[in-house]
């Protein structure tokens, strides 16, 4: 069974504690360990990095952000799916997604149109010009998500896919925008029962 503490040797350049261990002061050959903790929420924010900046940067030659793309896609995989149910989908506050199809109409690649039947339903497709960028874009797209499971053997990523898959879908509660994100000024009571304080 594999140890979930850092190896001893890496330690905090200012002599705290790391993952529970006491340490001593660094020198300037200590190196801090890439990983610190094999905790879910520490190990997801890390891989959320990765996957920003590896995305990111391959996006980058055609100005698009990692969210500006994720909509494209979305929309491309979705014809005609509303603002509200797209935001849904990509655990995006609506607001932020309004914002995002703003930047892409203004790139003529997305384009509302009104729902026949409610008028107040904004249907979003790509223009001729944003199905002509999709297609453009999607083998390098492919190569960058293999670029982030390169690490892992082929298995390994599907592997990987399928448990994420599993461990969002059962928390499917909480993966909502703003989930976890106290409002600001509120306090949560110690006297709640803990079952309360999860609704």
């Amino acid at each position: 069974m594999t140890s979930v503490d850092p190896p001893r040797s890496k330690i905090s350049r200012r002599g705290a504690v790391v993952a529970g261990l006491p340490v001593k002061k660094s020198t300037a050959r200590d190196a801090m360990p890439v990983v610190l903790y094999r905790t879910p929420g520490y190990l997801a924010r890390r891989f959320q990095q990765v996957c920003a900046a590896i995305i990111s940067e391959s996006l980058a030659a055609e100005g698009l952000s990692q969210l500006q793309w994720a909509v494209l896609v979305s929309i491309d995989n979705y014809p005609g799916i509303d603002q509200r149910r797209l935001a849904e989908a990509l655990g995006i506050v609506a607001v932020n997604v309004g914002q995002i199809i703003d930047e892409l109409e203004a790139k003529g690649v997305v384009e509302r149109r009104l729902n026949g039947a409610d008028r107040r339903v904004r249907e979003l497709f790509l223009t001729a010009r944003g199905t002509k960028l999709r297609k453009r874009l999607q083998p390098n797209n492919r190569l960058t998500n293999a670029r982030i499971l390169a690490p892992l053997s082929p298995d390994e990523r599907k592997t990987l896919i399928d448990l994420l898959v599993r461990v969002i879908e059962g928390n499917a509660n909480y993966a909502l925008p703003g989930a976890g994100r106290r409002k600001r000024g509120s306090r949560q009571s110690p006297e709640r029962p803990e079952k309360e304080r999860l609704r």
